[in-house]
């Protein structure tokens, strides 16, 4: 019946719902959630929605700093970065950038494609693969899929901002 009404994990149609069904058990698809929200608010005019999101990111940052004992991991450069991103927002010439990372994170929790995650994975220390084309390719467009992220979802909104989920691998010769 899945197949028929298009609502297997694969199809187009089905995306979102299946995305948010597995990510919505998950305690960082609802901060990243909150996060969203708190950032649409700071640009509706509201600065201390910023300052908040600053704060859960900080926390949020923390507790997988503690969790993963590395800044090398993958989950924790993840919000180093994001948390940057924030920071640099807050600057009041910046704020005009605050639509990158509120759509960004919007598009992560509504539709599981974390663009972040996607520039993360092209950092050499995050893959052995030489640069080309087809990384290009794969990294930004490729569909998120949560099936290759199988046993490797802890830290990321049910595994969406993992590096598996997001970008296809290499196709071997």
């Amino acid at each position: 019946p899945a197949a028929a009404t298009g609502d297997s994990p694969q199809s187009p149609v089905a995306l979102h719902t299946y995305t948010n069904a597995r990510a919505a058990c998950d305690q960082t698809w609802w901060v990243w959630s909150v996060t969203t929200a708190l950032l649409a608010m700071a640009i509706a005019g509201n600065p201390m929605a910023l300052h908040a999101a600053i704060v859960l990111t900080v926390v949020q940052t923390a507790t997988f700093v503690v969790r993963e004992r590395s800044l090398r991991a993958f989950p924790v450069q993840l919000r180093l970065v994001y948390l940057a991103l924030l920071l640099l927002c807050s600057a009041p010439t910046m704020q005009w950038l605050l639509w990158w990372p509120a759509l960004g994170t919007l598009a992560l929790v509504t539709f599981g494609y974390c663009l972040l995650a996607r520039l993360l994975y092209l950092v050499p220390w995050n893959s052995s693969e030489r640069m080309s084309l087809g990384r290009l390719r794969r990294a930004f467009l490729s569909r998120p899929d949560m099936s290759r992220a199988a046993g490797n979802t802890r830290g990321c909104a049910g595994g969406l901002c993992t590096i598996a989920a997001q970008v296809a691998p290499a196709r071997r010769p």
